[in-house]
């Protein structure tokens, strides 16, 4: 995996293998009480009364696929830590980090994408408008593509922040 230069300013260093292994860990730890918590709100809202009320089979529907993609973001989330105590334990290895690495950013657009379907059906349902509901997850959409992606992606910024 191709090393990029931080984006932060002031001076650099590389980080040891084990700080590596340790910031990898602790990001996806900072990550499952997220994904988890929005699966217990989803878990709930299939037996709320409103849930098929307000919202047709099809939406009911979609209500499962982004809980689907909530439940795949969690267990790539979980992986690494299982990985570990099986395959690694006792050791730490740049593959850990790299395969850690993949499967962390690999959760974050299903995750992403679970959390927009569910905040259109929940404005869908308050609002009874589709079109407000779909601007406005959309809007939700891109604001995490901006944060999650665009931003650590952008070389303009890198420099400015490099100094």
């Amino acid at each position: 995996m191709a090393q990029k230069h931080p984006a932060g300013p002031g001076p650099v260093e590389r980080e040891p293998l084990s700080e590596s292994v340790s910031h990898t860990v602790e990001e996806a730890r900072m990550l499952i009480p997220g994904v988890t918590a929005f699966l217990g709100f989803q878990l709930v809202a299939v037996f709320n009364n409103a849930f098929s009320q307000k919202l047709s089979h099809d939406e009911q529907l979609l209500h499962v696929a982004a809980m689907f993609l909530m439940l795949v973001a969690l267990l790539m989330l979980l992986t690494p830590a299982a990985y570990h105590r099986q395959a690694e334990s006792g050791w730490v290895s740049q593959g850990f980090v790299n395969l850690s690495s993949r499967l962390i950013t690999g959760a974050t657009p299903l995750f992403a994408l679970g959390m927009t379907i569910d905040f259109y059906l929940l404005v869908r349902a308050v609002s009874e408008d589709t079109s407000v509901a779909v601007v406005l997850a959309l809007a939700i959409l891109a604001v995490t593509v901006v944060l999650w992606y665009a931003i650590p992606h952008a070389e303009p910024l890198a420099r400015i922040l490099r100094g």
